[in-house]
């Protein structure tokens, strides 16, 4: 299940849609571009193609230097953008990850759980590492990815989303209750007819693979 909706506020602005997910038989990637930039869902589209051609994540971005430079303007306005990356395993789940989102995660017994993740007011980059300390913020020791890995016997299914979810996890009761029965039965159309109906409600964009 694939959900990729643009955010009130992009709507509002005449900006594109700067998430993206990908999924296939044994990996789901979602991807957030950030808003400073003024093309960063090219950089993000561009990043799941490769990764779906089978590069890893530190080859793809070498990839997208060679395509796109080096320059730190180049940098921020298209490869500026979130990675979850999560991969299954014979016996589990393992993430990598880079900035900020969610992870939707399923027990034994069909319990829907959200799982925070965030770097607080500056989210982590992935291109941080092709820019020169000097020219940096934050972060001017380079970013790194994270993981975690998740047992199967525990999570026979998990998700990932982009921080746009938060409008659904903490919207009002009867809107996340009919969110979370939706996902549980994987009705993807509902859930994107949900936010058509209420996209006023949701000014980020966000993108569900579940």
């Amino acid at each position: 299940m694939l959900i990729n909706k643009m955010g009130h506020q992009h709507i509002l602005l005449g900006q594109n849609c700067q998430d993206f997910g990908m999924v296939s038989q044994r990996q789901k990637l979602v991807c957030d571009g950030c808003s400073e930039g003024s093309h960063t869902e090219v950089g993000a589209k561009t990043f799941c193609h490769l990764i779906s051609c089978g590069y890893n994540i530190s080859q793809a971005f070498e990839k997208l230097i060679d395509i796109f430079g080096q320059n730190a303007s180049t940098i921020k306005h298209y490869l500026c953008f979130t990675i979850l990356m999560l991969s299954e395993q014979e016996d589990r789940f393992e993430l990598s990850f880079c900035g900020d989102g969610y992870i939707i995660l399923e027990d034994r017994k069909g319990n829907i759980t959200f799982s925070e993740l965030t770097d607080g007011e500056y989210p982590k980059y992935y291109a941080y590492n092709y820019v020169p300390s000097n020219l940096l913020s934050h972060y001017k020791e380079g970013v790194e990815l994270a993981s975690l890995s998740f047992k199967k016997d525990e999570y026979p299914k998990i998700g990932i989303a982009s921080d746009g979810l938060r409008f659904l996890i903490n919207a009002e009761n009867s809107l996340k209750t009919e969110f979370l029965s939706a996902l549980k039965f994987k009705k993807e159309a509902a859930i994107k007819r949900l936010i058509n109906k209420n996209q006023v409600l949701f000014k980020d964009d966000i993108t569900i693979v579940f």
